[in-house]
């Protein structure tokens, strides 16, 4: 909380003023960074025109997000807080609902134009593509500040691979198979 203070340049007493605990001020702070994120990746919502045109918006903004917080260290930092304090993550549930609203989207738009599998309804697909997303971002928040952007950009491609074979169709998508059946000998 010092830091936050000392780069603000405001004191405890004047922190205490406009935000209530520690958690507001926190979430404060998160909410100005993923807004400065979003301005700095240049965010806008995919409009493609095809299905290679949808995976490769979408590859690039994943691409765009992990260029910006490799080359921006204060943001990076914030990102790394967030998966170190339990605290942290309290304070910014509202602001993941939303991000969780926007991958919901950003799925929905795939299955409007056959980009994304839609034999599993929206919300299985968001809950397990954006836990997915999560745990790719803590690993990336948590383990890449020792790599450089190159080494960066590779693991950022290898991931979003598995992103595409999760949630786009193929040609198993529509084809039942039992998990567990009684064999009659």
């Amino acid at each position: 909380m010092n830091r936050i203070l000392a780069r603000a340049a405001l004191s405890k007493g004047q922190a205490y003023y406009y935000f209530a605990d520690k958690g507001e001020l926190y979430r404060a702070v998160i909410e100005r960074a993923i807004t400065e994120l979003a301005r700095l990746i240049d965010a806008k919502p995919l409009q493609p025109e095809s299905v290679a045109d949808y995976w490769q918006q979408t590859a690039a903004l994943f691409g765009h997000v992990t260029e910006v917080l490799q080359q921006n260290d204060r943001l990076a930092e914030l990102g790394r807080g967030i998966y170190q304090d339990v605290a942290a993550q309290a304070a910014i549930a509202d602001l993941l609902e939303a991000l969780h609203a926007r991958f919901a989207r950003l799925i929905e738009a795939g299955q409007q134009i056959g980009a994304v599998r839609s034999d599993l309804p929206l919300a299985l697909l968001t809950d397990m593509a954006f836990a997915a997303a999560r745990e790719a971002d803590r690993w990336f928040a948590l383990n890449t500040q020792d790599l450089d952007l190159q080494e960066s950009l590779v693991l950022n491609d290898r991931v979003f691979s598995m992103f595409t074979a999760m949630l786009a169709p193929g040609e198993s998508a529509g084809a039942s198979v039992k998990l567990s059946s009684s064999s009659k000998d």
